[in-house]
C-alpha cells in the first residue's frame, strides 16, 4: 500500500509469504525443509527480476555462456593438438593450425571478458537489492504495532531480516548463478571426456553426490549456528555500546564496569570463535577426504588414458584435453557443489526477510476521518483494558473517564500504576483489549492512524534525542509542514520560551547538536526543552504531556508552568506527571492504582476526601516543601 506521500509500500513482496497467524507470526509451512529452502528460492528470484529484471536477464545470459566455454575451449584445444601433430607428420596439414589458433584467441578473450562482466551485474544487483529490501524491512517495520516492536521475542526476528537482506538476497543469486554456471561446465566437459575415457561418468558421481551431502549438512549446521546466536550477538552489541557508547560511558566508568563489560564480551565473542573453529575445521576434513578421492580416480583414468595413447587407440589430442578438461572438470565439481551449499545457507537467511515481511500483526487499519475541530478535542475511555503481550496481569483494566474538549487533566499514581500506558493507548500507539477509547465522537480503532497522528501531539517522557540541528528538533513536531519553514519554527521557538537556550547555542537554530554528529552536546533539560517545543510543533487538538518537566530545573519548570495555560491554549491536555505544582492546575485529576481509577476530581476536592490523592500529596510535600512556591500566582493557593 502507499504511503502519505504515495511512495509504493512493500505490500507486493508478501504476494508469495504465509498467510499470518493471529499473534502475528507467519504459519509453519508444511513443506519439508528442502522444499522450504526451494520455495525460498524461487521467492527471492522473483523479487529480484521484478527489481532487477534487466541484471537478472544479464547475468543469466553470461552465466550458459560461461558455461559452455570451457568444453568448447577444450574440443578446439584437441583440434590443435591434433592438427600440429598431423602437420608434424604431413606439412601440407599445417595450414588448419591458424585457425584454432585463432579460434583459441577468441575463446579466451570472451572468457577473461565475460568474467569481468559477470562481476559488474554481481556487484550492480546487490547495490540494488540492499537499497531495496532494505528499504522495505525498516518501512514494513513501521507498519508494525508498537507491541510488536516492544516485544523481546520479536526482537530476534527484526534483527535476523535487518540484516543486510539485500546482500543476502544478491548472494543466493550469485552462489545460484555459479552453481548452474559450474553445472553447465561440469555437463559439457564429462560430455566432451565420456568420449575419451567412459568410465569418468562412474568416478564423478561416485565422489560427487557424498560430498554434495556433506556439503548440504554443512550449510544447515553453519546456519543453525548464526540462528542460534542472534540474541548473544545483541548482547555483544549491548556490551561493546555501555563500554563505548557516548552516553553509558560516564556511569560505567564511575562503577569501574569495564572489566565485567569486557569479560562478558570477550566470553561471548571466543564462543563464537570455537564454535566457528569447529565448523571449519569439519569442512577442511570433508574436502581434503574428497578432493583426495577424486583426484586418485582422475588419475587413474589419466594414466589408463596414457597408455592407450601408446597402444595408439588413443590419439596425443586426446591425452592431452584430458589433462587440461579433468582437472577443469574437478574444479568445476567442486564449485558447484559449494556454490549449491552456500545457496542454500543463503537462502536460510533469506528466509528470515521473507517470514519478516510476511508478519502481520491482527490490527486493520481503520478508515473513518475524524470530525473537524477549531479547538480541543473530547475524549471518552469505556471499561478500557489492556494487557502487554505474554503477561497474565493485565495494566489495566475498566479505566473509563471523559474529557471535555479544551479541558486540561492529569494523570496521577504511582510508579507502575499504568499512566503512561494509559496514555499511549489515547495516542493510538497500542489497542486495548477491551473497551472502547472514543475521540471526538469516533472509536480510536476506526480512525486512520495517519489522521490520527495530525491530531494528537506526545510529548514522551523518553523523548528523542535527534542527531539534527535545533531547528529540525523542533520542526520534527510537524515535519511535513515545518521543515521548509524556518520562520515558523523560529514562532515556535519564542512560543515555548527557548529562546534563551538558542541564544545559547554557536549557530543559533542552524546548529548541528547530539555527540555522534554534531557540534553542540546538551544537558537532559536542554534536550527536553527542545522536545517540549517540537510536541508543541504540531496543531493537534489533544496534546500529551508524560512527565514534561521531570528533567528541568525548578526555574525552567516554574517559568513553563507560568505560561503552561496558554501554550495549551484552545486545546485539550492529558498530562502525566509527578511534580504536583503540574499536577494541581489540571481541571480535573485522574489517579489510578493497580491499574484502575481510584478517584478523580479537582485538585481541591480530591484534597478534601482525604483519600489517595491527598496521600500521595502530603508524602510528596514532605519530601519536596520546596516545590509548594512553584505555584501560578494568578491561582489560588491551594487548599490542604
Amino acid at each position: 500500500t502507499p504511503d502519505r506521500q504515495g511512495h509504493p509500500g512493500p505490500a507486493r513482496l508478501g504476494n508469495h509469504l504465509n498467510q499470518p497467524t493471529s499473534n502475528g507470526r507467519p504459519r509453519p509451512r508444511a513443506a519439508s525443509p528442502r522444499r522450504q529452502r526451494f520455495a525460498t528460492a524461487l521467492w527471492g528470484l522473483r523479487l529480484a527480476w521484478a527489481e532487477c529484471g534487466l541484471l537478472v536477464a544479464g547475468s543469466g545470459a553470461v552465466m550458459v555462456v560461461r558455461g559452455v566455454l570451457p568444453a568448447v575451449l577444450a574440443l578446439v584445444l584437441k583440434e590443435l593438438v591434433d592438427a600440429v601433430v598431423e602437420a608434424l607428420a604431413a606439412p601440407e596439414a599445417a595450414a588448419t593450425v591458424p585457425v584454432w589458433l585463432v579460434a583459441i584467441f577468441v575463446l579466451a578473450l570472451v572468457e577473461g571478458i565475460t568474467w569481468f562482466q559477470q562481476r559488474y551485474l554481481d556487484l550492480r544487483l546487490e547495490d540494488e537489492l540492499e537499497a531495496h529490501l532494505s528499504v522495505a524491512v525498516v518501512h514494513h517495520a513501521s507498519t508494525l504495532s508498537l507491541t510488536f516492536l516492544e516485544d523481546p521475542g520479536r526482537r530476534d526476528l527484526i534483527d535476523r531480516a535487518r540484516s543486510n537482506p539485500g546482500q543476502r538476497l544478491a548472494g543466493l543469486i550469485r552462489q545460484l548463478r555459479i552453481t548452474v554456471t559450474m553445472g553447465i561446465q561440469a555437463a559439457s566437459l564429462l560430455a566432451v571426456l565420456v568420449v575419451i575415457e567412459p568410465w569418468v561418468a562412474v568416478v564423478i558421481p561416485v565422489v560427487s553426490i557424498p560430498f554434495l551431502g556433506f556439503q548440504w549438512r554443512l550449510a544447515q549446521r553453519r546456519y543453525d549456528e548464526q540462528h542460534a546466536r542472534v540474541t548473544k550477538a545483541r548482547w555483544s552489541r549491548y556490551y561493546s555500546d555501555l563500554a563505548t557508547g557516548p552516553y553509558e560511558a560516564p556511569e560505567t566508568r564511575i562503577l569501574d564496569l569495564g572489566p565485567l563489560l569486557l569479560r562478558r564480551y570477550r566470553s561471548l565473542l571466543e564462543g563464537f570463535r570455537d564454535r566457528d573453529k569447529s565448523l571449519h575445521r569439519g569442512d577442511l576434513v570433508g574436502s581434503s577426504v574428497a578432493t583426495l578421492v577424486l583426484v586418485v580416480g582422475l588419475y587413474g583414468l589419466f594414466a589408463r588414458l596414457a597408455f592407450d595413447v601408446l597402444q595408439g587407440s588413443a590419439t596425443v589430442g586426446d591425452l592431452a584435453i584430458f589433462t587440461g578438461a579433468a582437472g577443469r572438470l574437478r574444479a568445476s565439481v567442486d564449485q558447484a557443489i559449494r556454490s549449491l551449499s552456500l545457496a542454500l545457507e543463503e537462502s536460510l537467511f533469506v528466509a528470515n526477510v521473507e517470514e519478516f515481511l510476511g508478519t502481520r500483526t491482527t490490527e486493520v487499519r481503520g478508515q473513518r476521518r475524524l470530525p473537524p475541530s477549531t479547538g480541543g478535542s473530547s475524549l471518552r475511555l469505556l471499561d478500557v483494558s489492556f494487557s502487554y503481550p505474554g503477561r497474565d496481569r493485565p495494566v489495566l483494566s475498566g479505566i473509563s473517564f471523559e474529557v471535555r474538549p479544551g479541558e486540561t487533566t492529569a494523570l496521577v499514581g504511582e510508579n507502575g500504576a499504568g499512566k503512561t500506558t494509559l496514555a499511549k493507548l489515547i495516542a493510538g500507539l497500542y489497542r486495548p483489549d477491551e473497551g472502547s477509547i472514543l475521540l471526538d465522537g469516533v472509536e480510536l480503532r476506526d480512525v486512520d492512524p495517519d489522521d490520527l497522528r495530525d491530531r494528537v501531539s506526545f510529548i514522551f517522557q523518553s523523548f528523542g534525542r535527534y542527531e539534527g540541528t535545533a531547528a529540525e528538533n523542533i520542526g520534527f513536531g510537524d515535519w511535513r509542514r515545518l521543515l521548509d519553514r524556518p520562520d515558523e519554527i523560529e514562532a515556535i521557538a519564542r512560543r515555548a520560551g527557548i529562546d534563551p537556550l538558542v541564544r545559547t547555542l554557536p549557530e543559533g537554530l542552524s546548529t548541528l547538536l547530539g555527540r555522534r554528529f554534531g557540534q553542540v552536546t546538551l544537558s537532559g533539560g536542554q534536550w527536553q526543552q527542545l522536545a517540549l517545543a517540537r510536541g508543541l510543533a504540531r496543531n493537534g487538538s489533544l496534546i500529551i504531556l508524560d512527565e514534561p518537566t521531570a528533567n528541568l530545573d525548578p526555574r525552567a519548570e516554574y517559568e513553563i508552568f507560568l505560561r503552561f495555560k496558554a501554550l495549551v491554549a484552545d486545546r485539550t491536555a492529558l498530562i502525566v506527571s509527578h511534580r504536583f505544582s503540574t499536577i494541581a492546575m489540571a481541571d480535573n485529576i485522574i489517579v489510578l492504582a493497580d491499574g484502575r481509577v481510584a478517584e478523580s476530581g479537582s485538585h481541591a476536592e480530591l484534597l478534601a476526601r482525604e483519600g489517595t490523592y491527598a496521600a500521595l500529596y502530603r508524602l510528596h510535600r514532605e519530601q519536596m516543601p520546596d516545590e509548594g512556591q512553584l505555584r501560578d500566582p494568578g491561582q489560588p493557593p491551594d487548599r490542604e
